[in-house]
């Protein structure tokens, strides 16, 4: 019994040499009979301890109460205890690599692809099927060098010019006689620069381009690159975005729009969705990559829940569909072109009507000058060539996803969330303005959604259009008349 004594009398708060020695003598307590085991007290120090106390007075504790006020270890201020450390707040402990965002919970371990596709090949057939014309040109004019067949027309149309006047100015004792001198220049110098065109670029596309070997290897590894350009920006789509300036949303932002794309996706009948990511711009606006809906601050703070619901529709119908995966293909396809077009965006700058001040005004209008000269091929085949051919097929993607919103039952939030956003239809490069250019317009739109009305034949106008035969006849019917009457 005299063994399990100083057990007895363990050090309290006020007596202990150490203020925290008696925490840790109560959580050995507490601890398993294992953990008291193995940190238990040596037979060696109970033995010394039981001397001691046959030794001590009865009044040590007041001699060790003494001597511990008067130690200046304690009038040091005590360290905090590891047993008392604050609680991490929940959320900082779910911060890690594996915890999933509510939003992106709800795309079921698809990472962002449609559910109708099994795998991303099947992903990306898709999306060549939806812009099949503008996916080819744009391989032929960007991996095949046909771009430098525009070089060849402007130093053929620029050698034409020169013969054309020289042969136009030429001393002719027939041209003279008639006075003609002055318009035989004239007539000169444009046939010298229709002919030099036509035949600079035909001999650039047939002597360095249509060369069979060279057109094979071109296309081969256009096909390879542009492939690859695809999938590595469908695998680091988000952090791609991240680069660009975009967000996750935060918890308030989640808890408004989580509701509303629940919702959405109940009523189009979606098993999986994409992710979410937001662009800090005031401009109401909305637009789907491949595995990522973008929405801006401005889209949140102008429109309500329903025109919310209607524009995520919109977008949800473009990504089920594919798309922004066939916008994607065109940008890789003619990925060339892509680049020397926003060369030429960059070195143009802003347009001289935001300046100020003459000397800032001719400056830009040397930049563009420049920039002109440097990427009017790129110009031509964007503005010219694949932007319409694009917009044959997207602008009927986009009446199909207003109509889906439609359906649904929200024509009339479509239409209002239609009237705030119209205006604000624009992209962050070049290119991406180039393609925004294939959305119909906004009122078209808006007039798609409305109800027929009885007398809309009446107020319905045509489409512009060339000229039928029929009006050819009548117009030159109308220039040839006066002619006969003054012979």
């Amino acid at each position: 019994m005299a063994v399990r004594r100083p057990d007895k009398e363990e050090p309290t708060p006020s007596t202990a040499k150490d203020p925290f020695e008696w925490v840790r003598k109560s959580q050995n307590r507490s601890s398993p009979p294992s953990d008291r085991t193995s940190e238990s007290t040596p037979a060696t120090p109970r033995k010394a301890t039981k001397a001691v106390s046959k030794t001590t007075p009865a009044k040590q504790p007041a001699k060790q109460t003494s001597v511990a006020k008067k130690a200046p270890a304690a009038k040091k201020p005590a360290p905090v205890p590891e047993t008392v450390a604050p609680t991490p707040r929940p959320v900082a402990a779910r911060a890690n690599s594996s915890h999933v965002g509510y939003l992106e919970a709800l795309s079921e371990g698809r990472a962002g692809m449609p559910d109708r596709y099994d795998d991303g090949i099947q992903w990306l057939k898709n999306g060549v099927r939806r812009h099949r014309a503008a996916v080819i040109v744009g391989l032929v004019f960007g991996w095949t060098g046909a771009w430098i067949a525009f070089w060849g027309a402007m130093a053929g149309a620029f050698l034409g010019a020169l013969v054309g006047l020289g042969v136009g100015s030429a001393n002719i004792p027939v041209f003279r006689t008639f006075g003609l001198g002055q318009s035989v220049s004239v007539v000169g110098v444009a046939a010298g620069v229709a002919v030099g065109i036509a035949g600079g670029f035909l001999v650039v596309l047939v002597y360095l381009v249509l060369h069979p070997l060279a057109l094979i290897g071109s296309l081969v590894s256009g096909v390879v690159i542009a492939t690859l350009l695809v999938a590595i920006t469908a695998s680091y789509e988000r952090a791609g975005l991240r680069l660009r300036g975009y967000r996750r949303l935060s918890r308030d932002e989640v808890r408004r729009v989580a509701p509303v794309v629940k919702r959405a996706a109940d009523a189009m009948q979606l098993p999986s969705l994409p992710r979410f990511a937001i662009a800090q711009q005031v401009i109401p606006n909305a637009w789907t990559h491949m595995r990522t809906i973008v929405l801006t601050t401005g889209l949140l703070q102008t429109l309500d829940d329903g025109e919310l619901e209607a524009i995520l529709v919109h977008e949800l119908n473009h990504w089920r569909n594919g798309d922004a995966v066939g916008l994607r293909c065109v940008w890789a396809a003619a990925w060339p072109v892509v680049l020397l077009y926003d060369l030429g965006v960059a070195i143009s700058g802003n347009s001289p009507r935001t300046q100020v001040g003459v000397q800032i005004r001719v400056s830009s209008a040397f930049r563009w000058i420049i920039a002109w000269l440097i990427a009017w091929p790129a110009w031509v085949m964007t503005k010219l060539i694949i932007v319409p051919l694009t917009a044959a097929s997207q602008r009927r993607y986009e009446y199909e996803a207003d109509a889906a919103a439609y359906k649904l039952g929200l024509g009339p939030q479509l239409t209002s969330a239609l009237r705030k956003l119209g205006a604000f239809e624009s992209g962050r490069t070049g290119w991406e303005a180039a393609m925004a250019a294939t959305h119909p317009p906004t009122e078209l739109r808006i007039e798609a959604l409305q109800s027929p009305r009885p007398d809309d034949w009446e107020y319905q106008e045509d489409e512009l259009r060339g000229p039928s035969g029929a009006e050819i006849r009548r117009i030159l019917g109308s220039v040839s008349q006066p002619t006969r009457r003054l012979s």
